[in-house]
């Protein structure tokens, strides 16, 4: 072989072989980038759910029988003439030998009609010791007071506006009615979902156990 072409063919080699190391070097450097870019883009979902899961109160577990319960923190509902106001944010009362009926309601809702009447029933039988709450959850006050013009609330009630449905979240209200049975302490003591047979004679012999009253005689299924 005549020297030139020796010459040129190592040359094409040489120069073949460092093409090659560089494109295997490009590659290794790629997938070193992009293996990183992977690990960070995880790196940030994970603490962005994080962050969700901290600050979000929709994620948190719902109280539980014997759980503290969460804020009310909710404005009243007043009504004059069926005119509806706002008034002053009510807080759940922690009193003594008082017991607090909690339930969630929408006036659309049948089975919350029946359980209001239930409770219509039940309350005043166990004197003045406990108080009921109704929450109307995220509808408007004008849609309330035209529906409580015709089916009033039990006597005594107090309604309260739950206007983005905030608290039913933190109460962990999956249906209509629900309702909590909260002790002087604060405490959760129990929950009733939904309406059905029974109903009435749950929630009197709870709140009876609960404020140490004795228990009726005998009566047919409500």
């Amino acid at each position: 072989m005549q020297p030139e072409r020796f010459l040129s063919a190592s040359l094409h080699c040489s120069i073949h072989h460092e093409a090659v190391d560089l494109r295997s070097a490009i590659d290794q450097g790629f997938l070193i980038i992009m293996t990183c870019l992977h690990a960070l883009v995880r790196c940030a979902l994970l603490c962005g759910f994080l962050s969700l899961l901290l600050r979000s109160p929709q994620v948190l577990a719902a109280p539980q029988i014997g759980s503290e319960a969460p804020a009310l923190d909710l404005p009243a509902l007043y009504f004059k003439q069926s005119v509806a106001t706002l008034g002053p944010t009510l807080t759940l009362p922690k009193e003594p030998g008082h017991v607090v009926v909690v339930d969630f309601f929408a006036t659309w809702c049948i089975p919350c009609q029946k359980a209001s009447l239930a409770l219509s029933e039940v309350l005043p039988q166990l004197g003045d010791r406990v108080t009921l709450i109704v929450v109307d959850v995220k509808e408007s006050p004008e849609v309330v007071a035209q529906h409580l013009a015709k089916m009033p609330l039990p006597k005594g009630a107090k309604l309260v506006f739950d206007r983005d449905g905030e608290a039913a979240k933190r109460w962990g209200q999956d249906r209509f009615p629900t309702t909590f049975l909260v002790d002087e302490r604060g405490i959760i003591s129990h929950i009733n979902r939904g309406y059905g047979p029974g109903y009435k004679a749950r929630i009197d012999r709870w709140l009876r156990l609960m404020l140490g009253l004795p228990m009726p005689g005998p009566s047919p299924r409500e």
